[in-house]
């Protein structure tokens, strides 16, 4: 089974264990099924931008995870009423029924502590997928000068941003422009890659180290700007 099937399996189980405990709060198995089904995408929500925080510093870290919290719970808030609203309205077309909001899940505490448990689970999960199948080389497919190009990730050396088009930069001296922003190959390329400049996108591998204010790969060395100084200084040392 594939590592993407198996993820998709677990967010599967998570939602229904979610149904499952908001079934006990005195809703019926449809309706719990519905407003975990709501939210479930502010699990994935906070699962990628808790992935985004970086701790360059302890209380800029805190200072994120408090202020992610409370988005996540206002966007937790919206989503539940919501879910009651259209539940409200769905059932009205059958019978006249009052539905309120359980008190539980007006809890802060409670949502959020079920909200980090799926995150968690799935944290762990996934590394334990990539313990037990690990991920192949990821072939990177894009066009350039209207010739199509695949590339492993690893032959990606660091992408160079030149006004409105972008040049790939590839092992033994290759090169490649193309229209993508830089900011587009910081998402396709993930984790593996750092950004240390509005102009610079290195592969974390590549990196030889540092001098002064460059980073070094090979015979080439690149600027660090000042906004991207700490993560830098935190990743590479």
């Amino acid at each position: 089974m594939k590592r993407s099937s198996l993820i998709l399996s677990y967010w599967m189980v998570a939602l229904i264990l979610f149904a499952i405990v908001l079934s006990s709060t005195g809703y019926s198995f449809a309706d719990a099924l519905f407003l975990a089904s709501s939210l479930m995408p502010v699990a994935v929500l906070f699962r990628y931008l808790m992935a985004q925080i970086r701790f360059a510093s302890r209380w800029q870290g805190i200072r994120d995870v408090c202020f992610l919290a409370l988005f996540i719970l206002t966007m937790a808030f919206l989503a539940v009423h919501l879910a009651h609203t259209l539940i409200l309205v769905l059932r009205r077309q059958l019978y006249e029924t009052d539905l309120v909001v359980s008190p539980i899940l007006l809890n802060p505490v409670f949502l959020l502590a079920m909200l980090l448990m799926i995150i968690v689970g799935d944290y762990f999960f996934g590394h334990l997928i990539e313990q037990r199948m690990p991920m192949e080389e990821e072939t990177i497919t894009f066009t350039s000068d209207r010739q199509p190009v695949m590339l492993l990730q690893q032959e990606i050396l660091y992408v160079e941003s030149c006004d409105t088009e972008t040049w790939v930069h590839a092992t033994e001296g290759r090169r490649y422009r193309n229209k993508r922003s830089i900011s587009t190959w910081a998402h396709l390329l993930g984790n593996d890659f750092l950004r240390i400049h509005r102009s610079y996108l290195v592969r974390i591998t590549a990196c030889q180290g540092r001098e002064g204010e460059s980073v070094v790969l090979g015979d080439v060395r690149l600027p660090v700007s000042r906004k991207y100084k700490a993560i830098v200084q935190e990743v590479l040392g």
